[in-house]
């Protein structure tokens, strides 16, 4: 890989976009430590899978990506339809776009720890979701 940016953009585009899970490889270490987990790639393959069959045709759209020596750190959005159960919901097929932080950390060229936030209240606005405390509804506008 030409250098940790070129990765991270395989990352997002290849990886996500494409769909080309397999290329995960190239990408992370095996294992590699997923927040506080480690895991392999194969984990983050099935990631992918279980968003985009809640997400079908999500994609990534990266915002700013940011390079500190082994240090990448992308802020981004995920841009998709609800057309599969999501977090407990039905599908409704409204747009979602959702803003999500990735910090990747680099050894010998490769991810070897990842952090990941995803802030999910934009999918429950997104799909018109309502959200109960007892018999309060929350307004999620």
């Amino acid at each position: 890989m030409a250098s940790n940016a070129d990765a991270v953009t395989l990352y997002w585009e290849s990886c996500w976009n494409d769909r080309r899970t397999e290329r995960l490889v190239e990408v992370f270490h095996h294992p590699y430590t997923h927040g506080r987990t480690q895991v392999s790639p194969a984990r983050m393959a099935a990631i992918i899978d279980e968003t985009v069959a809640s997400l079908p045709d999500v994609q990534v759209c990266v915002d700013e990506t940011e390079v500190l020596s082994d240090v990448v750190i992308t802020r981004s959005r995920f841009i998709a339809t609800h057309g599969g159960v999501i977090l407990g919901l039905d599908p409704t097929g409204k747009p979602v776009n959702v803003p999500t932080l990735d910090i990747f950390f680099f050894r010998d060229g490769k991810v070897a720890r990842y952090w990941h936030l995803t802030d999910h209240l934009p999918i429950l606005v997104g799909i018109e979701a309502e959200v109960r405390i007892g018999d309060q509804v929350a307004k999620l506008d």
